[in-house]
């Protein structure tokens, strides 16, 4: 309403190009990042060369930035909306279809847009032990990202029951309380050495 989302979005996207940016210059590690990009952002005619700004300033590659965007971004200049995607894959950005599934035009987006991964919407998932028509809708879903080589990314899961569903399904990635609730940067960082000595334990 008091028109600073792109501002707020920009502070994100550096933050967190910096971010990657750091982690592998300390630790030898890259961790790609998913940011929101708004219909005002995508509206904007200096978006790309923003965001092509940021990778160039922070040494990043541009596959280390996902970028998500929702339908609501495409009901409006759906025309224009596809155009900047297209230009941004070539680019080499990864595109993701956030909260897929939880509108109407979500089908007619995928048909139109060039995206890389989809976001289950978080319904699907609190629901598919409760509902038959639930759990088939997951089912459909896999079998469109299979057919359009997509990957799948289930989000909101909390329970053991749900991630072996999802993994059964072969939804590609999860991500949940089940994992973990967010943490501070600190921790978060813990959280990396922790893996990165876990994984060269195995391979010693």
């Amino acid at each position: 309403e008091n028109g600073l989302i792109q501002k707020l979005d920009r502070c994100v996207w550096e933050q967190a190009a910096k971010d990657v940016a750091r982690w592998k210059r300390e630790m030898d590690v890259t961790i790609p990042v998913s940011v929101n990009v708004s219909r005002v952002d995508m509206m904007a005619p200096d978006f790309i060369d923003e965001i092509l700004g940021i990778v160039e300033e922070t040494g990043i590659r541009e596959e280390d930035l996902h970028l998500e965007i929702t339908e609501s971004a495409y009901t409006e200049d759906s025309d224009r909306i596809v155009e900047t995607v297209k230009k941004l894959r070539e680019l080499g950005f990864v595109i993701e279809m956030d909260d897929f599934g939880s509108g109407y035009s979500s089908l007619n987006m995928l048909a139109d847009i060039p995206v890389d991964i989809l976001k289950l919407d978080m319904k699907f998932v609190q629901n598919i032990n409760r509902s038959t028509n639930d759990m088939r809708m997951l089912e459909l879903i896999m079998e469109i990202a299979a057919f359009m080589n997509l990957k799948v990314v289930a989000e909101g899961v909390e329970t053991s029951g749900e991630l072996e569903i999802l993994k059964k399904a072969g939804v590609s990635y999860v991500q949940g309380y089940y994992f973990s609730k967010p943490v501070a940067y600190e921790d978060f960082i813990g959280f990396v050495r922790e893996r990165k000595k876990y994984d060269n334990d195995r391979k010693a």
